[in-house]
């Protein structure tokens, strides 16, 4: 007589995953040059790789932008499909909303807000619905939110393209990157950057990241009028960063997270020294933020997870149809400056052609 297979002290690893509440992540297109969108799409694959269900949506969807995906990520992109899978088991979804965008457009019954820069400055709600859980890129943000101890670093710059030089290469000039302060703000640049050299991005003859770090490792000084990451990516090609504050820069987003070593808060000689002597130092620094941004993903997932407990799933989310996507870009945005997008984006296409064609 043949003895039967104990399949429960013998259960093999399941292929299926653990069916739970997914994250729809409302995100732009990927874009190497946005730290924004890399932010977005890394927490999708950070998320999977965790094994939690996690989704991308582009939004808005513009005609003009195409549905850009890193393949080097586990990110795959929502769709009418899935959505409609998920109500008819009645699996609630967590969105994930950026603080651009305002209130809850999509109408999920439970909402997550990564608040990635400053409530407000380049749109969206400047205060969050009492029933949105909030987590902060960092700790000078999160002071803006009803959670500050809720925090998730998460540190997106590619170190493979961002390294320093060998020992001892000459540094000369300088550069800088003004994109929001000029495009959305229509800010003055001042007279200490009028003989570097312009960093930019969507323009048909701005830099590849790699162009981009090859100018941090033979540049002086890196000065920039706003939040970006190129400042944390200057310095780990060891070039210092000059912060140039004006009404749209009053404090530097991650502080606490990584520190004031590399960086100078204004064109001081003694700031700037200081940023010199300790631009090494501020390399280190993030890259000790590696190791936390896991146990944060951690907390973040456990908040997220318990505050989807006990929602209704009533209704399906609903992805916004072409027209749906053009009213919010003139609520949130006014008509002129959605008038005066299009006509940009119509600009650089007719020079893109031209550019390959000619």
């Amino acid at each position: 007589m043949t003895s039967q297979p104990d399949l429960q002290s013998n259960k093999p690893e399941p292929i299926y995953p653990e069916v739970s509440n997914p994250y729809y992540i409302i995100a732009p297109p990927y874009v190497r040059t946005s730290a924004g969108s890399r932010v977005l799409h890394l927490l999708c694959h950070s998320l999977n790789r965790k094994g939690h269900m996690a989704y991308l949506y582009m939004h808005p969807a513009l005609p003009w932008r195409k549905h850009q995906i890193c393949p080097d990520l586990l990110a795959p992109v929502l769709n009418e499909q899935i959505v409609q899978s998920h109500f008819e088991r009645g699996i609630a979804p967590i969105m994930v909303y950026p603080e651009t965008i305002t209130g809850n457009p999509f109408g999920s019954p439970c909402v997550v807000r990564y608040v990635l820069n400053f409530p407000g400055l380049l749109g969206g709600d400047t205060v969050y619905a009492s029933e949105e859980l909030c987590f902060s890129y960092g700790e000078v943000l999160a002071a803006h939110t009803r959670e500050p101890h809720n925090i998730l670093f998460l540190p997106m710059v590619d170190t493979r393209i961002y390294y320093p030089p060998p020992e001892g290469q000459k540094r000369q000039g300088t550069c800088f990157y003004a994109d929001k302060y000029q495009v959305a703000h229509h800010g003055q640049l001042f007279d200490i950057t009028k003989d570097s050299v312009e960093i930019t991005r969507n323009k048909p003859d701005s830099q590849t990241p790699d162009q981009i770090a090859d100018l941090f490792r033979r540049s002086e000084l890196f000065y920039v009028y706003e939040n970006t990451a190129l400042a944390i990516e200057a310095v780990l090609c060891g070039c210092p960063v000059v912060f140039l504050p004006n009404e749209h820069l009053t404090d530097m987003i991650a502080l606490k997270e990584i520190g004031k070593d590399g960086y100078a808060w204004g064109a001081e000689p003694e700031e700037i020294a200081r940023a010199k002597a300790t631009v090494r130092q501020g390399a280190e620094n993030y890259l000790k933020s590696y190791a936390a941004y896991w146990n944060d993903l951690d907390h973040f997932i456990a908040a997220t997870k318990k505050h989807v407990e006990g929602k209704l799933y009533k209704t399906p989310v609903c992805l916004p149809s072409f027209f749906d996507v053009i009213r919010y870009v003139i609520r949130d945005r006014g008509l002129a400056r959605f008038i005066q997008t299009v006509f940009r984006k119509l600009y650089y296409k007719v020079l893109f052609w031209k550019r390959d064609h000619c």
